[in-house]
Formats: C-alpha cells, sequence, structure tokens
C-alpha cells in the first residue's frame, strides 16, 4: 500500500459508513481479536437460522458484539471473490444495512472485505457497490 491510499484507508475508516474492499489485511489485525468470516461460508453460518420459531444468530455475530465491549470491533469478510458471483449476493445485507437479519452490528465496527486477482475473479456488481475499494 502506498502513503495515499493509507491515508485514503484511514479517512474511511474514520468515516465508517462503508465496508472497505482490500487486497490484503495484516495478519496482527486479526491476531488483535478481528472476526473473519470465510467468503464460502453457508447462509445460516453468516446469517443465522431459525430453530422451530427462534432465531439463532450467528456464532460470529455474538463475538462482534462482545469485542466490542473491549475494543472498536472488526469484522472481516475473506476473499470475497473466490466464490461465485451469485453466492457473494449473499453479502449484501450485511454489507448495505449493516445487520445480520434483524439485528444491527456495533455502529463503530469496521469491516473489511478481503480479495485477490479482479481481473480473474471479479465481484459481483451490486455487492462491489458497497464497499470502497482501496
Amino acid at each position: 500500500m502506498n502513503k495515499e491510499q493509507v491515508d485514503l484507508l484511514g479517512e474511511y475508516i474514520k468515516a465508517g459508513k462503508s465496508a472497505v474492499l482490500i487486497e490484503k489485511i495484516p495478519e496482527s489485525i486479526i491476531e488483535k481479536g478481528a472476526i473473519v468470516i470465510n467468503s464460502d461460508c453457508s447462509s445460516s453460518e453468516l446469517m443465522g437460522y431459525f430453530d422451530n420459531l427462534e432465531y439463532i444468530v450467528p456464532e460470529w455475530y455474538n463475538k462482534l458484539i462482545e469485542s466490542s465491549k473491549i475494543h472498536t470491533p472488526v469484522l472481516i469478510i475473506k476473499d470475497i471473490n473466490k466464490v461465485p458471483e451469485e453466492e457473494q449476493r449473499k453479502f449484501i445485507e450485511l454489507l448495505k444495512y449493516k445487520k445480520v437479519y434483524v439485528n444491527k452490528i456495533p455502529e463503530n465496527c469496521m469491516i473489511f472485505v478481503t480479495y485477490s486477482d479482479l481481473k480473474e475473479n471479479p465481484i459481483e456488481e451490486e455487492v462491489y457497490s458497497f464497499m470502497a475499494h482501496i
């Protein structure tokens, strides 16, 4: 990352309005308690599920809420373009509305989405529109 990209990333983080699409996340961020969701997760792992009439939030959501009590929560969606474009659409609700089913993610949550080789594996257009690409 060059200085201009680092400065731009800093501005997006401060604004906290959109997810940041970035090629790589330093391991130190993950080691400090970031919550990581793999792009190939199932819909129930991503958005939760119903057990009879009770809605069960996904495991990562509870971890994110707990981390928000200690520090600024960080959510990483890893390798979004390693799944087919149609499957990428399952992230729209999270990226657009910042919620999981009816549960809002913390206001101060930073969302990073990683990718690799966009020419070979593009990101679905609508999904891409909810992110700031650094």
